[in-house]
């Protein structure tokens, strides 16, 4: 069994380095713009026009890889991976459960101008009986750009807890 203060340490210390080293959080780090619930979908669940909640700003450290592209455009496109601790995720209101970690992959994520699609979330370092980490792996989209994004305000979802979901 997990001992609570032994999580809630290891937990606030990898926030604490993470905030440290890369970037606080809140005049920097990356912009996570979420599927707004307000994007109609059709039969096959798709949509030709995303619409995205407001960005929320999270502690990340960044690992950028430019890679070629398609043959027949050669283009250069990054492949990226943002790893944010568990708490600013849990500060921000973002459900980590399975439910929670498909809706993140649904989000596109900006960092310095930038936009990626976010292909997996994948959750790192197993301590305590919870994971400290979620690494977003990202693929860089070349045709989005700040004003391309439909973004929109969303009502806040009542109770407002750590485990709540982001919808």
């Amino acid at each position: 069994m997990a001992d609570e203060s032994i999580r809630k340490d290891f937990v606030d210390g990898v926030q604490e380095i993470f905030s440290t080293l890369f970037n606080d959080g809140v005049s920097d780090g990356i912009d996570l713009y979420l599927l707004s619930t307000q994007t109609k979908k059709n039969v096959y669940k798709e949509s030709k026009v995303k619409i995205y909640q407001k960005p929320i700003k999270l502690v990340a450290k960044a690992q950028i890889t430019p890679v070629h592209g398609e043959q027949d455009t050669e283009t250069i496109k990054a492949d990226a991976q943002f790893t944010v601790p568990l708490k600013d995720l849990q500060d921000k209101n973002i459900e980590v459960t399975t439910k929670g970690l498909s809706i993140l992959r649904q989000g596109v994520i900006n960092f310095h101008g930038t936009f990626y699609s976010i292909d997996n979330v994948l959750p790192k370092a197993y301590i305590e009986d919870c994971f400290l980490m979620y690494t977003f792996v990202c693929s860089e989209e070349l045709n989005v750009d700040e004003v391309a994004l439909e973004v929109v305000e969303e009502p806040p979802t009542e109770g407002g807890g750590d485990n709540e979901p982001v919808t």
